[in-house]
């Protein structure tokens, strides 16, 4: 009588673990599959969306170079950058290009930007970081410095990444 009671509890047990599994797989709602995958199978939206969401997971924190620093979103930060720094310090610098940078991927993006800038008539490097919140509507200049470029590639500035 017990095992049969505890057989029967079991499969209960087993019965209600698989309806709530299925219950907040559904919590997304409706789950779409695409044609294609492995061997014709039909493959499940959301996984494909899970393994990219891991990959991305996987950067977070890290500091990528920026490829294209004549990037519009990009120079946009580098003139943003060299306005706030002008208006904190009450200097008259001109944003003249971003040389370099990188980002990383936080509570939204921090982005270390190598700026070109003129003062009066004399051209000076400049680097800067930007924090750009969630949604990129906010932006907060947390840093700016004088750099040296020495022989066009070696950079003395107090980040690592850029020395």
């Amino acid at each position: 009588m017990a095992i049969k009671f505890n057989f029967i509890l079991g499969t209960i047990l087993v019965v209600v673990a698989i309806i709530l599994l299925h219950v907040s797989n559904a919590q997304g709602g409706r789950k779409e599959v695409i044609s294609g995958g492995w061997k014709g199978h039909g493959v499940s939206k959301e996984l494909n969306n899970q393994k990219k969401l891991d990959s991305w997971r996987k950067t977070i924190g890290l500091w990528k170079p920026i490829t294209n620093t004549t990037d519009p979103k990009v120079v946009e930060i580098g003139k943003f950058a060299v306005d706030e720094h002008n208006e904190e310090e009450k200097t008259k610098l001109k944003f003249q290009e971003v040389v370099k940078g990188e980002y990383q991927v936080v509570d939204g993006l921090n982005y270390r930007l190598l700026i070109s800038a003129k003062d009066s008539n004399s051209l000076h490097n400049y680097l800067a970081e930007v924090w750009v919140k969630p949604g990129g509507q906010s932006r907060t200049l947390t840093s700016f410095e004088d750099c040296n470029i020495i022989n066009g590639n070696d950079v003395t500035c107090s980040f690592n990444s850029f020395s």
